[in-house]
């Protein structure tokens, strides 16, 4: 169970940070990536997104089996600034013990895209993140599940570039999104003179990279092979995301987590699967999957929920 606490903060971040996009720059469109958000503000909601990774069990026993359904909706309040609201249920089977569940606390995001160049194909954004502290599962069970008993604040910049710049016809589908961010605790982690902790945490950098290959982009800016509708909707997409303590003392270690699937991406809604690959043992002990369903309600309903509140009035 030990080894399981450690994972709990690259758990917590990947259910903090699973707001997506249907966003555009240019004529490449970035597509709904799952370990990392994305530049773009958008009316968009994920509902699901189901995770499911085995944990290192640290003394050479069966793994612990983390699983989370989280969900989240997306708000613009104006063209290019939105706010976001995240949840989350979870799930640690350990075997030979109960299974400890419950929610994951309350995540508030407000993000600004502060810039795009359409002629790079390039887009960027800014945003602040509050996690609420005992909104979730608490005591023991809420512990093991990563919820921690302070707030935190986490500052992130965003970025997404498409390759349309490049000489080279078929790798001009390619684009890369990354974040940056660093996560401050309310209380900092200390220790008395006992070596007990107080509930305090220690500072995070958190971030990743995803790079995609858009059909779409290669179908209509490239060549057009004639490829049927379903594979033009296609993206292939290969996704790293890492934290790592940024404060002494800290109580947490680095983690890595990768992911490769495939994305589809119609005009109302997407559906991706990825499957986990842990890249070290303290953010896992073996594969496991990752999978969304995204709407899109700027196009579901692009009177009503699909636009900005600024707009309704």
């Amino acid at each position: 169970m030990s080894r399981s606490l450690v994972a709990a903060p690259l758990c917590a971040l990947l259910l903090s940070s699973t707001a997506h996009a249907h966003g555009v720059a240019g004529a490449h469109m970035f597509i709904s990536t799952l370990l990392i958000d994305d530049s773009n503000v958008a009316d968009e909601a994920s509902l699901p997104t189901f995770m499911w990774l085995p944990q290192s069990s640290g003394a050479g026993g069966p793994s612990p089996i983390a699983s989370a359904a989280s969900i989240e909706i997306d708000k613009r309040l104006t063209e290019n600034f939105g706010i976001a609201i995240n949840t989350g249920y979870q799930w640690l089977a350990t075997p030979g013990q109960k299974t400890a569940n419950g929610w994951q606390n309350l995540a508030v995001t407000l993000k600004d895209k502060v810039y795009v160049n359409d002629e790079h194909e390039f887009m960027a954004s800014v945003g602040v993140t509050r996690q609420f502290a005992r909104t979730g599962a608490n005591g023991t069970n809420g512990a093991t599940l990563g919820n921690a008993d302070v707030g935190s604040t986490t500052a992130t910049v965003y970025a997404s570039k498409g390759f349309g710049d490049l000489p080279i016809g078929p790798l001009r589908a390619l684009a890369l999104t990354g974040t940056f961010a660093l996560s401050a605790p309310d209380v900092s982690l200390k220790y008395d003179i006992n070596g007990n902790p107080n509930n305090g945490g220690a500072r995070q950098w958190q971030g990743g990279l995803s790079l995609q290959y858009s059909i779409r982009y290669l179908e209509t800016q490239v060549q057009d092979h004639h490829l049927p509708a379903f594979v033009r909707n296609l993206t292939p997409v290969v996704e790293v995301a890492w934290s790592s303590p940024a404060s002494k003392p800290n109580n947490a270690s680095t983690q890595y987590l990768i992911g490769a699937g495939i994305n589809y991406t119609a005009t109302t809604y997407a559906v991706t699967a990825e499957a986990l690959f842990p890249g070290n043992g303290q953010s896992g002990s073996h594969p496991g999957f990752i999978v969304q369903f995204h709407l899109y309600f700027d196009d579901l309903l692009p009177n009503s929920l699909g636009k900005p509140v600024a707009l309704w009035f």
